[in-house]
């Protein structure tokens, strides 16, 4: 009976646990590799793809040559018009397709897309320090790695704070 009891309760914890939050979840700022200004906030989310736990990023702000916050999800103006369908830049999804790979500490086999040229790479996301993260978009062995700050919701706009983002899924514009 206790053997029949245990068993059970390890079934029903076991899918709670494949689904645990996976690392590098939440806000970052990019920098602009020509000014080395801030230039978006980008919101790094797991979603299921099939049986898979995937890691997608949206652009959820962007900012001002002065380094203030221009636009968010509520008032999204700048056009990525190099992208199909020249969606807004804020709320574009630019990485989708993310595995963790427990191996090697880092997300890999996914793609990435430069929003001002609509081009897609392949991606790699790992951590070397825990104030920021590594991405980046190679074709075969050559590429770029950008480094993305760590933020804290506390210090963006309110709509920002608390993004409800259990629903997001990527919308892939190829």
């Amino acid at each position: 009976m206790k053997k029949n009891l245990l068993s059970a309760l390890l079934l029903s914890v076991l899918p709670l646990a494949s689904y645990a939050v996976m690392p590098y979840t939440g806000l970052y700022q990019t920098i602009d590799d020509e000014t080395n200004s801030p230039k978006s906030v980008v919101y790094l989310y797991e979603y299921m793809d099939g049986d898979d736990v995937e890691l997608a990023g949206r652009i959820v702000a962007l900012y001002n040559a002065d380094g203030t916050i221009s636009e968010t999800l509520s008032n999204p103006t700048r056009i990525a018009d190099k992208v199909k369908g020249a969606p807004k830049m804020v709320g574009l999804d630019i990485i989708w397709n993310m595995e963790w790979e427990d191996d090697d500490n880092k997300y890999e086999d996914g793609k990435i897309m430069d929003p001002k040229s609509g081009k897609i790479y392949s991606s790699v996301i790992w951590q070397e320090t825990p104030d920021a993260l590594q991405v980046r978009g190679k074709i075969g062995p050559f590429g770029r790695t950008q480094t993305w700050r760590v933020l804290d919701a506390a210090t963006l706009p309110s709509e920002l704070q608390k993004l409800e983002v259990s629903g997001w899924r990527p919308i892939i514009r190829k």
